[in-house]
């Protein structure tokens, strides 16, 4: 079962703390956030305390409203009597106030305010999950000591001579002398610890070709061949080639994360993706992924037993060379909230299953952040079974109404920055 994340979040980021929330269960991290799920007539204060008890994490936007507000100290300081971890989330470029201090540690901590703001999201997602660590960002830009550039000097001069020394051996070795020899397989690579991170050296024989050689054409058909296997995610490495080709392995539904269907992030698991897509089974096999423009949305699918979610915008997305384009009109997101800057009106279709779950609140028009189809049925411009819809964008609104019409039950709701309608 996934771990549910309390959001913590002053009363003027309500907008970004309700967008984040949606992109959080679009992505598989149920949230509680306040007002959406506090229930009428409980004490609110009361229903704040069982919603932070309820949950696994405690996600903070840090900005300066919530360095000034008590309600957040007072949920920061219950959060931390309850032992859970916590997630601090800085959604403008400010530090944490001493009121704060004491209970904040650098360790979770992601820098959220440069667009694209989902690729932040997205690894606030991955880390709820323990699927990647997040980098402390007050790690990242910490200044090294005088002490730790002349270690760091002497580690690499040391890196230096170990791998002029490989060279030299290599050169010297009688198997270099062969004619079309090559002891690149039976010499193991060396990894070299630096202070600016590992580093490899594989003692291949003859040397490597200088710049500007043929070395680059033979690496780029060497990653065409499909012989060498995929990397977890293909934005790994901006400069990969595409087309790309590669060989996956046996994928497993744990094996990351994937957002989109036929189109994808560049950071979906590529693997994982290409079952989705349908271009290998699960045992694994030979694809060939193309980079593409971005998209502003991509929406969630289950195939071929691998459920993806939906995603705001990101840039670059991936295709796989013999998998299908995105059949139009697209399937409609769960939550129109994924991306609040989309541009309206948006045309999508809405699966017989889309109809059937998921909250509604307001009777047109209702809370950015309801069940898109759902709520398309309790307007009446859809049935059970589905359709096409035509959702856009409207102003939010100090309060939602909720009734029961077509069958759908919607339900009231307070304040919210966002609404949506149908055409």
């Amino acid at each position: 079962m996934s771990r549910k994340a309390f959001i913590s979040h002053a009363s003027e980021d309500a907008r970004i703390a309700t967008a984040l929330c949606a992109f959080l269960e679009g992505a598989g991290v149920p949230c509680w956030i306040a007002p959406r799920d506090v229930t009428p007539g409980r004490e609110y204060a009361e229903e704040i305390l069982d919603g932070i008890e309820g949950c696994a994490v405690f996600v903070l936007l840090l900005s300066a409203q919530a360095n000034r507000s008590p309600f957040v100290r007072r949920e920061l300081e219950r959060a931390a009597s309850k032992d859970k971890p916590l997630f601090l989330v800085r959604i403008e470029e400010v530090q944490p106030d001493r009121s704060l201090e004491l209970f904040v540690s650098s360790e979770h901590w992601i820098d959220a305010w440069a667009p694209p703001l989902e690729t932040h999201w997205a690894r606030l997602a991955n880390a709820i999950r323990g699927e990647r660590a997040v980098a402390p960002p007050a790690q990242a830009a910490r200044r090294p000591s005088a002490a730790t550039k002349m270690v760091g000097l002497g580690a690499g001069l040391g890196v230096l001579m170990s791998l002029l020394a490989v060279g030299v051996w290599s050169w010297l070795t009688p198997a270099h002398e062969e004619a079309g020899g090559s002891t690149s397989a039976a010499q193991p690579s060396a990894t070299l610890v630096t202070p600016a991170g590992p580093l490899v050296a594989t003692a291949t024989g003859p040397a490597a070709p200088p710049a500007g050689s043929a070395a680059p054409e033979a690496s780029a058909a060497a990653a065409d061949d499909g012989a060498e296997p995929c990397p977890g995610y293909y934005a790994i490495n901006p400069q990969l080639p595409s087309p790309y080709a590669c060989t996956c392995g046996t994928v497993v539904s744990s094996q990351g994360s994937v957002w989109g269907s036929d189109i994808y992030t560049a950071d979906s698991a590529l693997c994982k993706a290409a079952v989705h897509a349908g271009v290998i089974p699960r045992s694994g096999g030979r694809v060939v992924v193309e980079r593409v423009d971005g998209r502003e949305l991509y929406v969630g699918t289950s195939r071929n037993g691998i459920g993806t979610s939906d995603y705001g915008p990101h840039h670059p997305a991936i295709h796989f060379v013999g998998s299908a384009q995105p059949a139009q009109p697209e399937p409609c997101p769960t939550f129109l909230a994924i991306n609040p800057n989309l541009a309206t009106p948006h045309v999508c279709r809405c699966a017989a299953g889309d109809t059937l779950q998921g909250s509604v609140w307001g009777s047109d028009p209702y809370t950015a952040d309801s069940r898109l189809c759902r709520a398309a049925v309790h307007a009446g411009r859809i049935g059970t079974e589905g359709g096409t819809v035509t959702v856009v964008y409207a102003d939010g609104r100090a309060m939602y109404s909720g009734s029961e019409r077509n069958g759908v039950r919607s339900s009231d709701y307070g304040a919210y920055p966002l609404s949506i309608r149908f055409q």
